[in-house]
């Protein structure tokens, strides 16, 4: 009896030494399988090489992105402050022009005006883009929509030569008509006044002449408006502005060949007046 019950005694303490070991297997087994999972999901959180030369990659295309964006609004910022630039002197042009008809001002100052609103909003709408593709679109537009240095430059050019020479041909004019005067008195007094009578209708010619010239550079350019792209009212354009450049040229040509009228009158009035006094001379020492 005493061996049964030492024996149940061994089995029952035997018992519960296995417990103990049965439980911690177990705990082990549990701290091995976490320990495990922890491994899996720090390897997922932690990149590979290969996924941080992409982040790396992708990193410095955005920087570079970045950079290329700063460096072509900067770009653009200098040619619009360029054209604006032009557009203001070309403003003081049309301000200072007094021959031509009044409405052809206002129009000219009006679409100078607005070129000049046009760029001031693009500058700070390009300086505001984020979007790389609207802002290559926006800075394109800078030469495509507002072809200030192709049309509304040359056409307030244009306007502005053919009122200068509006003013000179005016006063060719005034001084026409006071050397026509001085060669009646001429004549008047028994001078040959041939010449300077040829030479004074040689002035009107060219006078007249070139102010159809001024007067058809302006009407060729008056009505042309930006192309916007398109290439045919591209070539109208340009067609146009060429006519009226040969137009200003063809008017100047004729003021220089009226001057040389004028100078063949003064000329010739100064050689009578001459003749008039050795003959006046003469005749009182006889």
């Amino acid at each position: 009896m005493k061996n049964s019950t030492t024996t149940l005694t061994k089995v029952a303490l035997a018992g519960a030494l296995l417990l103990p070991a049965f439980a911690f297997a177990q705990v082990s087994n549990e701290v091995m399988q976490m320990a495990a999972v922890g491994a899996t999901a720090q390897a997922q959180v932690t990149p590979t090489s290969a996924q941080v030369n992409v982040r790396a990659k992708v990193m410095a295309s955005s920087t570079a992105d970045t950079t290329r964006a700063a460096r072509a609004k900067d770009k653009a910022a200098q040619e619009i402050d360029r054209r604006i630039a032009a557009l203001n002197d070309l403003m003081l042009r049309v301000q200072a022009m007094n021959k031509v008809t009044d409405t052809l001002k206002t129009n000219l100052k009006s679409n100078v005006q607005l070129e000049i609103d046009g760029f001031t909003a693009l500058k700070a709408k390009i300086e505001a883009d984020t979007d790389l593709a609207t802002l290559k679109t926006d800075i394109k537009s800078v030469t495509d929509s507002y072809r200030i240095f192709m049309l509304v430059i040359p056409q307030g050019r244009i306007s502005a030569a053919a009122d200068r020479m509006a003013t000179v041909i005016n006063m060719m004019a005034a001084m026409g008509a006071k050397l026509q005067a001085r060669i009646t008195s001429a004549k008047t007094a028994g001078a040959d006044t041939t010449a300077m009578e040829a030479a004074l209708a040689s002035l009107g010619t060219k006078l007249g002449s070139a102010q159809a010239h001024a007067q058809e550079s302006i009407n060729v350019t008056a009505p042309l408006v930006p192309d916007n792209g398109d290439k045919t009212v591209m070539a109208s354009n340009n067609a146009a502005l060429k006519k009226a450049v040969d137009e200003i040229k063809a008017g100047q040509a004729d003021i220089a060949a009226g001057r040389k009228d004028i100078e063949t009158i003064i000329k010739g009035l100064k050689a009578s007046a001459s003749a008039s006094t050795t003959v006046s001379g003469g005749a009182g020492q006889l």
